[in-house]
């Protein structure tokens, strides 16, 4: 895309020249350069709708077949694509290595995204998942600072596919570090009622995995 805009801001220069020449005719020359925008601008949206189904269709596969998704995924990858397209599909990718619980990998690709490529919803949402991958990873410091600084954008997201159990997930982690267990398990069962299926990026037997542990040890301690 930054091509074709070039493209076109250097053949308005060359209209410009070229109506200047004409005088008259200048108006013509205008019309013209309208009319080759408008050219370009419908050939974009037709590539751009081709390109979203290539990336809707996949999107089942990042439950269903994860390797597949990845593999899919780095193809559209090889094209050029504007940076803000690239930082969603490389998200994706690894959400992707969250459901093989790489997180390692999964981690590496959220650091290749440029920042600044994601902006408003799309940028908390990268950050929830950064905070979702360092919990598994046992970077809890790092996930605290993380929850504490987009703790109100991640609250103002739109309530819409795994982000309710994600947020959920966040935040019953928060209530632990905090040393609030009561209240963690209270939200952790609401959270099983709620959603008693895994979904894609959101696993709660993590969280119920530290529970059993806190409570052993508060067992030993007595």
């Amino acid at each position: 895309m930054r091509i074709f805009y070039l493209a076109a801001l250097i053949l308005l220069v060359v209209l410009l020249g070229a109506g200047s020449a004409l005088g008259a005719n200048s108006q013509i020359v205008f019309y013209l350069f309208i009319f080759i925008m408008g050219v370009g601008l419908a050939f974009y949206a037709h590539w751009f709708k081709k390109f979203a189904e290539k990336v809707n269709a996949l999107m089942p596969l990042i439950e269903s077949d994860p390797d597949a998704y990845i593999v899919e995924t780095e193809k559209l990858l090889q094209g050029k694509n504007p940076s803000n397209i690239r930082a969603m599909l490389t998200m994706n990718i690894s959400v992707a290595y969250i459901e093989k619980g790489d997180f390692k990998t999964a981690l590496e690709k959220m650091k290749t995204i440029h920042g600044g490529a994601l902006k408003k919803a799309n940028n908390s949402i990268y950050f929830l998942n950064y905070t979702y991958i360092l919990i598994h990873l046992g970077e809890n410091a790092q996930a605290m600072d993380i929850i504490k600084k987009y703790k109100k954008k991640f609250l103002s997201l739109p309530m819409g596919g795994n982000l309710p159990r994600l947020i959920a997930f966040v935040q019953i982690f928060e209530l632990m570090q905090e040393g609030k267990w009561d209240i963690a398990t209270e939200q952790l069962k609401i959270s099983r009622e709620n959603w008693p299926d895994r979904v894609t990026g959101v696993d709660f037997s993590f969280l119920e995995e530290q529970l059993e542990q806190h409570t052993a040890q508060a067992v030993i301690q007595e």
